[in-house]
């Protein structure tokens, strides 16, 4: 198989180049987890999946509590359909409290003090309060529990990765937070034998196909882990070769549709964040300008498959103004092909958009 016909299965695989999923509730649940801590950003990840979809729409998907964002993968925000949140979240917790150990003892932190902050988070948030970081970071504070430095953020990380909290709709431009239990009361018919297998299964249903390195770092797993549990899914999944690497997907009877020309990604996009090895989507110096040192990834440029470059949204009060920033000079085709695609991100939004 050649490099672009992987592109293109991922984007097909992606619901970018094509899409049958009608709610928000959809495109999360075949990506099965979507980084989120871009919450803007996300946003459009989640409508660019879904046509027709509008900003104020996912907002209301989350009030509605058909998608739900929460602390998970890696210990970053994701979001995560509602069904899938609770068993991927006792599947990773081990790994994640392991990962984290060492930089929450560097903060001053042990497990007497997560489980104490649990206990103020869970007494002040209980009777269905959606309170902010700060309102809650007050109430760890009244009980003499030092916030400081890095440990706010600390505390409400670990509150998610341990299925205390989640993210409740924001106010005004503010964020939530509320008990998981309250928000999303626990189903007793739900399948707790879910295993790490079940979670590659998903994984390369929305992202094949992909290596093993891939989904270890998309889960946070071992790489030992990560093989042996695409390995137990048997013939569920292929292997497939090229470039001298191994690639893992759900097998397929027909052949992708064609790739789709110009896209407008988020930063944080799972066609580049849900991938450990990223040589396929641009050249390795390319690559490396898209991380500026704040760690903050700008969103994406994306033709035929391959990164070209950012691009940058500033909302007026009226208009969106559009602004792209090339690794090399867009042709005048490239331009007004973006100017077609940034159609979408215009209906998406509700504003008209100018390019500058």
């Amino acid at each position: 198989m050649t490099a672009k016909e992987i592109i293109a299965l991922r984007l097909l695989n992606q619901f970018i180049s094509h899409s049958p999923a009608k709610t928000a509730r959809e495109a999360v649940l075949q990506l099965c987890a979507m980084q989120g801590q871009d919450y803007a950003g996300t946003k459009w990840s989640i409508g660019l999946r879904v046509p027709g979809l509008t900003d104020e729409a996912v907002d209301d998907a989350l009030a509605a509590k058909e998608i739900i964002r929460i602390s998970s993968l890696r210990g970053t925000i994701h979001f995560i359909a509602p069904e899938d949140v609770r068993w991927i979240g006792r599947l990773i917790q081990p790994r994640m409290i392991s990962a984290f150990a060492s930089v929450f003892k560097s903060y001053g932190l042990d497990e007497t003090q997560i489980r104490k902050s649990h206990d103020v988070i869970r007494k002040t948030l209980e009777g269905g309060k959606q309170l902010s970081r700060d309102e809650l970071k007050a109430a760890l504070e009244k009980k003499k529990i030092d916030t400081s430095g890095h440990r706010m953020n600390s505390f409400i990380s670990r509150a998610g990765t341990d299925l205390v909290i989640c993210c409740a709709p924001r106010r005004g431009k503010e964020f939530t937070y509320a008990l998981l239990d309250e928000w999303l009361p626990v189903d007793k018919k739900a399948n707790n034998e879910e295993t790490l297998s079940t979670l590659a299964l998903r994984y390369l249903s929305g992202h094949g196909p992909a290596t093993v390195q891939d989904f270890a770092y998309w889960c946070g797993e071992t790489l030992t882990a990560a093989k042996a549990a695409i390995l137990a899914l048997g013939n569920e999944v292929e292997k497939i070769t090229a470039g001298g690497k191994e690639y893992w997907m759900k097998p397929v009877t027909a052949s992708p549709p064609s790739t789709p020309g110009m896209l407008l990604l988020p930063g944080f996009d799972e066609y580049y964040t849900g991938y450990a090895d990223r040589s396929l989507l641009a050249r390795e110096a390319e690559l490396k300008k898209l991380t500026p040192p704040n760690g903050i990834l700008q969103p994406i440029v994306v033709n035929n498959g391959k990164i070209k470059g950012n691009w940058k949204r500033t909302v007026k009060k009226n208009t969106l103004q559009l602004e792209a920033i090339p690794f090399t000079s867009f042709s005048d085709t490239q331009k007004k092909a973006m100017t077609k695609r940034s159609k979408d991100f215009s209906r998406f939004m509700g504003l008209p958009v100018e390019w500058i």
